[in-house]
C-alpha cells in the first residue's frame, strides 16, 4: 500500500483554511472560534466517538458555541482584605503626689514621714512604687508609703504605678525633699 497519496490528501486538506473536507456538521468556523486549534470527530468502526485535533477524511469539524469554548477563566482573586487596626483607647494613667509638698522641708529627728500618692483619673492603677534616691523603696496599692529611719539631708523621689505584671503605667514627676534632724553634738539640756 502507497502511503504517499494520503499525505498529500492530508497537507492539502491542512493547508486549505476554511473548506470543509469530508461531512461537516457546521458551516466555516467565525472569527470567535478560531483562536484555538480545531477539534475533529471521527465515528470510529466499533462504532465510538473519538475527537481528535488530527484531520482524516472520515472525520467531521466540530464548531462550539462561544459559551461552550474550552476555555476556564480563573475565578477573580478577592483583593486581600487589610486587618482593620482598630485603635484601642489609650488609657491615661496618671499619679501625682499629695504630700509631701515639692522642696518641702521636714524636721524629724528619728527620720520618719509619710509620702502620700493618689490617681486623679478613674482609671485606677493597681499597684504604686515609691523610686526613692533612684532606687525602688517599697510597692503597695494604697499609696500611702511611710518611711523610718532616713538620714537627713536632700532627698529625691517619684511615685510609679505599675499593673500586676510590672510594667510602668505613669510615673509622677521627680521630687526633692530636705529632711533635717537635730544634730547629737548640741546638748539637749
Amino acid at each position: 500500500m502507497n502511503i504517499y497519496p494520503y499525505i498529500a490528501l492530508l497537507s492539502v486538506m491542512v493547508l486549505i483554511p476554511g473548506e470543509s473536507h469530508g461531512q461537516s456538521t457546521s458551516n466555516a468556523p467565525d472569527e470567535s472560534t478560531t483562536s484555538s486549534s480545531p477539534v475533529y470527530k471521527v465515528k470510529q468502526a466499533d462504532g465510538t466517538i473519538l475527537y481528535t485535533d488530527n484531520p482524516s477524511q472520515k472525520s467531521d469539524t466540530v464548531e462550539f458555541e462561544a459559551k461552550t469554548q474550552n476555555v476556564v477563566s480563573s475565578p477573580s482573586t478577592p483583593k486581600p482584605v487589610l486587618a482593620q487596626t482598630t485603635k484601642s483607647k489609650e488609657v491615661a494613667y496618671k499619679v501625682v503626689i499629695a504630700s509631701p509638698a515639692p522642696e518641702a522641708t521636714l524636721r524629724n529627728n528619728a527620720g520618719n514621714f509619710t509620702i502620700r500618692a493618689n490617681q486623679p483619673t478613674s482609671v485606677k492603677a493597681p499597684r504604686y512604687q515609691l523610686i526613692f534616691d533612684g532606687a525602688l523603696l517599697q510597692s503597695n496599692t494604697t499609696g500611702v508609703f511611710t518611711l523610718n529611719g532616713i538620714n537627713r539631708g536632700e532627698h529625691q523621689y517619684k511615685v510609679e504605678l505599675t499593673d500586676n505584671k510590672g510594667k510602668t503605667l505613669a510615673s509622677s514627676a521627680l521630687q526633692t525633699l530636705f529632711l533635717h534632724q537635730a544634730s547629737a553634738l548640741i546638748n539637749s539640756n
